[in-house]
């Protein structure tokens, strides 16, 4: 999975300066939230919603790739 890393922030970020998360999302048009090194949230401008469920997926696939990698 790639996420574009102009897209992420961390949620102590992203819950101390939310206005950079909305310009994020602005410019890019997603932002991603990582909680403890790890993509948690997405954000997305909602006239992009066609691309939510290839976003969605794509953090699925990376979950069960770093499942793998615990094994």
């Amino acid at each position: 999975m790639n996420i574009d890393s102009k897209t992420i922030i961390s949620v102590t970020a992203a819950n101390q300066n939310f206005s950079k998360v909305v310009k994020m999302v602005e410019e890019n048009g997603e932002a991603v939230i990582f909680k403890r090194n790890k993509p948690r949230y997405l954000m997305i401008d909602i006239d992009n919603v066609k691309i939510t469920d290839k976003a969605y997926e794509q953090l699925k696939d990376w979950q069960k790739e770093s499942k793998g990698k615990k094994t």
